[in-house]
């Protein structure tokens, strides 16, 4: 697991074409209003979910991780706090190959992301996204998928 504001995205472009991709553009387009969209960047394999939303109580909200995709979760505008722990630390619920999506419980930590910062999660960080840092509040926030 990797978090830093984008500003400092250079840092991270060793992970790959995909990867620089992905930060370039959230840098692009930081500040900027946006809806509900997927967004396929150029001359990338990288997605990008863009997701207005709005935060959740911790108990409503649980872990899960991927088996063949990378995730960069980006926070636009709003506060949100992302739970994080080492897959092997939990208990695997469920698998849906489809999705690439394990669903699984247990305890972790929590960090907590401000506006123009990410969080990179490779296969061993489970994450538990979208919980609110008081009152449940609105967010905004895009999520790049990375084949890996």
């Amino acid at each position: 697991m990797i978090t830093d504001h984008i500003r400092n995205r250079e840092k991270y472009y060793y992970l790959g074409s995909d990867f620089k991709a992905a930060l370039d553009f959230f840098a692009a387009v930081s500040g900027q209003p946006f809806e509900k969209a997927d967004i396929a960047i150029e001359n990338s394999d990288a997605m990008v979910k863009a997701r207005p939303m709005q935060t959740k109580r911790k108990e409503d909200c649980s872990f899960e991780a991927h088996r063949k995709y990378a995730d960069i979760h980006f926070v636009a505008y709003g506060k949100e706090k992302i739970g994080y722990c080492d897959v092997k630390r939990l208990k695997l619920v469920s698998y849906n190959e489809e999705k690439d999506a394990a669903l699984l419980e247990g305890e972790g930590d929590c960090i907590t992301l401000l506006p123009g910062y990410f969080m990179i999660t490779l296969p061993d960080d489970a994450h538990m996204p979208c919980i609110c840092a008081d009152e449940p509040a609105p967010l905004g926030k895009m999520i790049a998928k990375i084949k890996l």
